[in-house]
């Protein structure tokens, strides 16, 4: 039997600070909403921002300032249009798309349009509060008749990105919130800090019985990056199982060595090299921005898979939950094995997946991959609150155990032969 001892690389002491995102202070208001979706006159986005399209649509009859002072009704008409409910999903880059198609204001993906929500929120006690809201592409709020917010941007959104204040009345106060997409992903999130009802629904939210594992915070890195081309130039679903790795590196870069053995700022895969970098905690095209900013690559990147690493320390043996939100395809490795596939093409601006992981203590290699089709790419990664307690966080590869005669091997080759 051959002695195996521990080798630790001088290298492998210095260790890289990470952040992870704090979460959310406030719920996202779910609903139901009462929606209005009209189509913009030439084109959508921050330009429309000012445009009020209730008064074109109604020729005059409803206006934005109207609906904002007195609110409206469901089955109220703007022209030919009717004011309906629905609630909203409080995750991913593109949930006011699909009321829109539920509601018959228009079908597929929808373009140069804006949508209005309406809702009632009911506070005990009066008082200034922070309001946070989220939006592709620009916004507009109003609360209690007044402008409180406005955004003219075209911009993606998973997540909450702009805050402000807003006067609270103790009683009914009305939210109006205008949402004018240009193209790509149309997504809302609004959110207001203390305790109030809306729609019937008591905030915060009841997160449970306990029992249930609640998503912490998101691992905003820095991560090791590294970018390769998808089989065949087609990304995500269909280039999860493909080693983009193995394919660019001609066979010296495997994931499953990745996987087990860590990644190396620096280490060439290919032409590129793997590069540290932090992640946003929210955005719907997170990935493609990180890429550009390593410069891995340029512009809107399609048909490629990104690879991120990193090392999670642990205090001591744990299991837990991992969660994850990708666009498209996600899989993912832990202390070598794979935890978790998901081929599918879609879009994330938040956690969509989770599943039970096993954490060592010590050292823990963690890889995700995301394989992008096209549009927006993004990745968010994080555990469940109880079990992200305590973990620390850098890019040093994991302590692997190394024959000791193939090191004294290597050694004394090097002192025979001096490069």
């Amino acid at each position: 039997m051959k002695t195996k001892i521990l080798i630790v690389p001088l290298v492998f002491f210095v260790l890289f600070s990470v952040w992870i995102q704090p979460g959310n202070a406030q719920d996202k208001i779910i609903g139901p909403w009462l929606w209005m979706c009209v189509k913009t006159k030439g084109v959508g986005g921050a330009v429309a921002t000012d445009q009020d399209s209730l008064k074109n649509e109604s020729k005059g009859k409803v206006t934005e300032e109207k609906v904002a002072k007195n609110g409206v009704k469901a089955g109220d008409m703007v022209g030919k249009l009717k004011w309906q409910k629905a609630s909203i999903a409080d995750i991913g880059g593109n949930n006011v798309n699909p009321i829109a198609n539920k509601l018959d204001f228009c079908p597929g993906d929808c373009n140069d349009i804006s949508s209005y929500a309406f809702i009632e929120i009911e506070a005990t006690t009066a008082g200034n509060r922070t309001m946070k809201v989220g939006s592709d592409d620009s916004i507009k709020v109003w609360f209690n008749g007044k402008e409180v917010h406005k955004n003219a941007v075209d911009r993606g959104a998973g997540d909450f990105q702009d805050n402000f204040k807003v006067a609270v009345k103790k009683g009914k106060n009305l939210l109006l919130v205008k949402v004018s997409e240009k193209g790509g992903g149309w997504s809302m999130f609004v959110g207001m800090e203390g305790k109030f009802t809306a729609a019937g629904k008591k905030y915060p939210r009841d997160g449970g019985d306990g029992n249930i594992d609640i998503a912490g915070d998101k691992i905003t890195g820095p991560w090791l990056w590294m970018m390769a081309e998808a089989k065949q130039g087609q990304g995500g679903a269909a280039s999860t199982d493909f080693d983009s790795l193995d394919e660019a590196s001609k066979g010296k870069v495997t994931e499953e060595k990745i996987a087990e053995e860590g990644a190396k700022a620096g280490q060439k895969v290919g032409k590129l090299k793997w590069t540290k970098g932090e992640i946003p905690a929210q955005g719907g095209n997170n990935v493609n921005d990180v890429m550009v900013k390593l410069k891995l690559g340029k512009g809107d990147i399609n048909d490629h898979s990104s690879y991120a690493y990193i090392n999670v320390v642990s205090p001591n043996d744990r299991s837990g939950s991992c969660f994850v939100g990708s666009d498209d395809s996600i899989k993912v490795w832990l202390n070598g094995e794979e935890v978790h596939k998901n081929a599918v093409n879609r879009g994330a601006g938040n956690f969509q997946d989770k599943f039970r992981i096993d954490l060592n203590k010590g050292d823990n290699p963690l890889l995700v991959k995301v394989s992008e089709r096209g549009g927006g790419w993004s990745m968010f990664v994080g555990f469940d609150t109880k079990t992200e307690r305590g973990l620390k966080f850098n890019l040093k590869q994991p302590k692997l155990a190394v024959d000791l005669n193939d090191k004294l091997v290597t050694a004394w080759g090097k002192i025979k032969n001096p490069s």
